[in-house]
């Protein structure tokens, strides 16, 4: 049980007391946090992108495995990777708290600092939100605000047969991370009970790295591309634009990246790695489809940003599905599954 805190608007100014916000997004800012609403200014030629996400304590996080700057972090992470995968460019966000009492307001501070270190990486301004109150769970929901140019945000529904599908990064991390916390540790940061050579597999669950990068490259090639960032796991995703799409997607298991962290840890436990591959999610890679005339003008712009980029399967004809093709040849259906919050009720 916390101390007895500050009313609801002390607490506010205390949690967002000395931000600094970056010049090119603040001479947007009309009316900043503290007003009944904030009012920024729009840029000709761009278009508003707009995503919303809620983390309720013991769904979305536990506190045994979580810093309270991990949590912010995670929580903007989130829609910073809904932006991305418009190919968007992250702005302005604001906060909205529903605190327990089991919360103090220096943990509190440490959410908060974990969404301002992300958000200042990427010149994004808090703009506003709210705090009440709450018997029970602490709930974080935050808005994110970004542009993209007229006409050019990437859609899920964009594929087509003969595309060819990719990914970002290595996919899974997240998952085996989550794994390793919840067998692993019995509190928070009991790194003494965990091998060094896990420690990026847990770094990669608890501060993911939305790809905003890679997404306006995408944004920027001047090709048709179709794009979902990784929150719920690479299956859940692949069909999202499969069924957008009208189309199927067979993805090569011998050509979807792995760490070798990842590898390692499941050669560890005696476990497969493909679970959390495909089911593990909160990645937050980009996985899409391209034309084959694109492939190698995208290869090339990623290899200049120093960004990895994979080739993992192809678009083709058919009903909206999702297949997986092993290394001995065999195609077999790759189900839709991940993370459902009503499926867990």
């Amino acid at each position: 049980m916390s101390e007895k805190r500050r009313d609801e608007f002390a607490l506010i100014s205390y949690l967002t007391a000395g931000r600094s916000i970056p010049e090119a997004v603040q001479s947007r800012i009309v009316v900043g946090n503290g007003d009944d609403a904030a009012v920024v200014t729009g840029k000709s030629g761009y278009d508003w992108v707009a995503c919303c996400d809620t983390m309720v304590e013991e769904v979305h996080f536990k506190r045994k495995t979580m810093q309270p700057h991990e949590i912010g972090h995670k929580a903007l992470a989130s829609n910073v990777s809904d932006i991305a995968a418009m190919g968007g460019i992250p702005l302005f966000y604001l906060i909205s708290l529903g605190v327990s009492p089991e919360w103090c307001e220096e943990e509190l501070a440490g959410i908060y600092q974990g969404m301002e270190r992300l958000a200042s990486r990427y010149g994004m301004a808090l703009i506003g939100g709210d705090t009440v109150a709450v018997p029970g769970p602490l709930t974080i929901t935050v808005t994110v605000l970004g542009e993209v140019e007229r006409n050019k945000p990437l859609l899920r529904s964009a594929a087509k047969p003969g595309d060819l599908v990719f990914l970002t990064g290595t996919v899974g991390d997240s998952g085996a991370g989550l794994d390793l916390l919840l067998q692993g540790k019995q509190s928070i940061k009991d790194e003494a009970k965990i091998e060094e050579q896990w420690l990026p597999l847990i770094e990669r669950h608890c501060l993911p790295e939305p790809q905003v990068a890679a997404g306006r490259i995408l944004s920027q090639s001047g090709h048709r591309i179709a794009l979902d960032d990784i929150s719920d796991g690479v299956a859940s995703e692949a069909w999202e634009i499969a069924q957008a799409s009208g189309v199927s997607l067979v993805l090569d298991e011998q050509s979807v990246p792995l760490s070798e962290e990842m590898k390692r840890y499941a050669g560890h436990t005696g476990r497969e790695p493909w679970p959390w591959v495909w089911y593990g999610g909160e990645d937050y890679q980009l996985i899409g489809c391209a034309p084959p005339e694109a492939q190698e003008e995208l290869a090339e712009q990623f290899k200049r940003a120093g960004l990895p980029l994979y080739w993992v399967g192809q678009a083709v004809e058919g009903e909206a599905a999702v297949f997986l093709r092993q290394p001995n040849g065999d195609k077999i259906p790759l189900h839709k599954k991940g993370y459902n919050h009503f499926n867990e009720l």
